[in-house]
């Protein structure tokens, strides 16, 4: 029980793997109860942060085992990505992500929820945070049905082109990775792939330094 809210990390993330594996044998119902008590504990945010790692875990364990409770799962984790800690509303945004990557493609109305706060997010972040938000929102547009999949693409690739120019690999990559998601999903138009998306990359990309 100490562990759940331990001041180190590594002591945290280690609880929310074991807490996985004993969901995977006992069967996710039977610490739903618990889940939802730890992700709104008051008491501290590393348990809060510790709580969702855990669901963050499951999904990595499980797969699509999560469909069945997939609602319940993203509920429980809904709140933290408007937490007041900078580290909880991440992993929130890592959890989705987790979330949707496990249910692919299936359980777009399960992130019903979220999905608001996941956009709310991706305006008002930056550096690892919006990286977070992003990647959530990478995996569950190609979960919807095609005319909301290219609405919510033309509403996250300004946000996508805008930090083509970050000075952060990682960010890049993760960038790179959401246009891909984006552009491979039924219902995104190639016009608009070749007159809104194109231009930018290959300014940003297709450089003498990136084929090198």
């Amino acid at each position: 029980r100490p562990d759940i809210d331990n001041p180190d990390e590594y002591v945290r993330n280690t609880t929310s793997r074991a807490f996985a594996v004993v969901a995977s044998a006992l069967g996710v119902p039977s610490l739903l109860p618990f889940l939802k008590a730890v992700c709104r504990s008051r008491k501290s945010w590393q348990a809060r942060h510790t709580g969702i790692k855990i669901v963050q875990q499951i999904a990595v364990l499980m797969g699509c085992a999560v469909l069945p409770y997939l609602r319940e799962l993203v509920e429980i984790v809904s709140n933290g990505l408007t937490d007041e800690q900078a580290k909880v509303r991440t992993m929130a945004a890592l959890t989705v992500a987790a979330l949707a990557e496990a249910a692919h493609p299936y359980g777009i109305e399960s992130f019903d929820s979220v999905i608001r706060a996941l956009w709310k997010g991706a305006l008002e972040h930056h550096g690892k945070g919006l990286a977070a938000f992003l990647k959530a929102i990478g995996f569950i547009i190609p979960l919807m049905e095609e005319n909301y999949a290219s609405h919510y693409t033309r509403l996250v690739m300004p946000i996508l082109t805008r930090e083509f120019h970050s000075p952060d690999e990682e960010m890049k990559r993760i960038v790179l990775k959401v246009v891909k998601q984006c552009v491979g999903t039924a219902g995104v138009e190639p016009e608009y792939i070749r007159k809104e998306i194109l231009p930018e990359f290959f300014r940003n990309f297709w450089i003498r330094r990136m084929a090198l």
